[in-house]
């Protein structure tokens, strides 16, 4: 079984946080949702969620982690010199990174992955990264690295996940419970 890192920082963006979670947790992909700080993380919108576990007791056999946006939480992400080193590690490794909204601008920029690559971000933090190329679609993937929008493109975000750790399949299944058929509901 997959097994992938969400990291929560307190004001991250809540649909950036729970459509991954759900999406990739039907598609029978183990998501742990790792706190930077407390295990109560308080959202942008005062939505609180309790992770599962912090940083520090983060194991080390994650195949990837994922990054949500928000404000402040893609800033207190990029200021945590830990989640930085685990950034830049998953990268080295060729594990997945994906990262969603701010979080590329701030996070990714910092951690230094994305030099020569292509990637998107919420628009408007585009020029925060140098060295890069920008894309305007809605989810770009690089290798290992998956970028996104912001919370109105975590669906296909979530399906591109889904895809690139286990196969076009298995997302296809997943977008079509969640997306098209309305079985889900």
């Amino acid at each position: 079984m997959k097994k992938i890192a969400l990291l929560l920082p307190d004001g991250f963006e809540e649909v950036e946080v729970v459509t991954p979670v759900d999406f990739l947790r039907r598609a029978g992909i183990e998501v742990i949702l790792t706190s930077i700080g407390e295990l109560n993380v308080t959202g942008a919108h005062n939505i609180v969620i309790k992770a599962d576990i912090t940083l520090t007791s983060l194991p080390a056999d994650i195949d990837g982690i994922i990054l949500p946006g928000g404000m402040p939480g893609a800033a207190n992400l990029a200021q945590s010199t830990a989640v930085i080193e685990l950034v830049r590690k998953m990268n080295s490794d060729s594990k997945l990174v994906a990262a969603i909204c701010a979080a590329p601008a701030l996070v990714l920029q910092s951690a230094g992955v994305l030099v020569g690559r292509k990637f998107t971000c919420y628009p408007g933090f585009e020029h925060l990264i140098n060295n890069a190329d920008f894309r305007t679609e809605r989810v770009v993937q690089d290798g290992n690295i998956i970028t996104s929008r912001g919370p109105g493109s975590a669906a296909e975000f979530s399906i591109a996940l889904i895809e690139y750790l286990l196969t076009k399949e298995a997302a296809e299944l997943v977008k079509e419970a969640t997306l098209q058929s309305g079985t889900a509901c």
